[in-house]
């Protein structure tokens, strides 16, 4: 059984989307639309103060965060093991 590098107990991905963000670093991202697919890109903008808070990217895709399992090989908790 495979292990994946995850979260820490009560850490977003907020603070890697930032650090990209701010560094103009691409961002790899996996996501659960009902079905896993991937998105990455260069974040144009991060927006938290939305009732469903997303992540925009410079070729204008928005991600909402709450579709975000992993950033950068960095999973959530739930999706730890293959």
């Amino acid at each position: 059984m495979d292990w994946r590098l995850t979260l820490k107990k009560n850490e977003s991905f907020l603070e890697i989307l930032y650090n990209s963000f701010s560094s103009g670093g691409k961002v790899n991202l996996l996501l659960d639309e009902g079905g896993i697919s991937r998105a990455e890109g260069f974040i144009k903008s991060i927006h938290t103060d939305v009732p469903d808070p997303y992540i925009e990217f410079e070729n204008e895709a928005r991600i909402n965060l709450k579709t975000i399992i992993a950033v950068n090989g960095i999973f959530l908790p739930e999706y730890d093991e293959c």
